[in-house]
């Protein structure tokens, strides 16, 4: 029995042979998309709890201070509805390599390939070594051009402890190195998509201060806060993705600006520890709590599920 087909061409309906093994020969089907997702490891990254922490509906102009990974923003991307994005960071590293993935991507893949093709070749003393060479050259002691800088971000972050990216006071990167039998280091097809993802994004250097400023110019509908987390306690303490820390006066602050985001008409979510002062900071917003893999840890027993806070002006929503 024949079958049909309506022609793209004339709409009009037409019969095809029935046959087993027909098959129409012509271009091959596209591939999907890659889904864009972080290119670099970051602690408290969100890859694994976008779903929960769902954001709202309509988000068009969409605002990250602490991007970090960006989870979620390419989870906002991978959606198609996302119309624009502003994506700041304090890290100047953070920050060259999202701009080079954004801008120069060909370029940064041939030296992550450079990097990886070093790397691999040798043995694990030989790995150590060639690891504190490239930790040991900071662009404060050397001249680099940002494709440069952004490679050395993403080659110590792939071959780092946890891929634990830390600063000390002074904003030199100090994790030791880690222990991978065969990192993936260039990545390419990730970097590829990423570099889709990023076209029309803008991407700045800034402190979380300026953000309600931002987010007028902007547009900016929806904001995600992911800062460095309060410590739970004396020995907790983690947050020195760059210099300086973020102290209990910066979470203050940045409670502020909540505020004012609100006042704004501006909804946002912001994730945090569970612990006194974030719940006193944001009681008159809606405060509720979700369960995170805690993924770093000296000790492998002490990782695990732990509940975080999440702070919402759903009345916004």
């Amino acid at each position: 029995m024949a079958k049909t087909s309506i022609s793209a061409r004339t709409g009009r309906l037409s019969a095809i042979p029935s046959a087993p093994n027909l098959r129409v020969v012509g271009a091959p089907e596209a591939k999907p998309a890659r889904q864009a997702a972080p290119f670099v490891k970051w602690v408290g990254g969100k890859a694994r709890l976008t779903d929960v922490l769902a954001p709202p509906p309509g988000v068009r102009r969409f605002a990250e201070p602490f991007v970090g990974g960006g989870a979620m923003f390419y989870h906002l991307h991978n959606t198609g509805d996302l119309q624009g994005a502003v994506l700041c960071d304090v890290n100047r590293d953070v920050v060259t390599a999202y701009r080079v993935v954004q801008t120069q991507v060909d370029a940064l893949i041939t030296a992550l390939q450079l990097h990886e093709r070093r790397y691999l070749k040798l043995d694990a003393a030989g790995r150590k070594a060639y690891f504190y060479r490239v930790r040991a050259r900071h662009p404060m002691d050397h001249d680099m051009d940002d494709v440069e800088r952004a490679a050395r971000m993403l080659y110590l972050n792939r071959t780092c402890f946890n891929g634990l990216w830390r600063e000390n006071a002074s904003g030199r990167f100090n994790t030791p190195h880690g222990r991978y039998a065969n990192p993936r280091i260039a990545r390419e097809p990730e970097l590829r998509a990423c570099h889709e993802a990023l076209q029309g994004a803008t991407i700045l250097e800034r402190d979380f201060r300026m953000l309600p400023k931002l987010a007028r110019d902007h547009g900016v509908d929806y904001v995600y806060l992911d800062p460095p987390y309060h410590p739970i306690s004396a020995t907790s303490a983690f947050n020195a993705y760059s210099r300086g820390g973020f102290g209990a006066r910066d979470q203050a602050e940045l409670a502020e600006v909540c505020v004012e985001l609100d006042q704004m008409g501006v909804r946002f979510m912001l994730s945090n520890s569970d612990c006194e002062l974030i719940h006193s900071l944001y009681e008159r917003f809606d405060v509720s709590q979700i369960h995170a893999a805690r993924a770093v840890n000296c000790k492998a027993g002490k990782r695990g599920k732990v509940t975080e806070l999440v702070v919402r002006n759903l009345h916004r929503w």
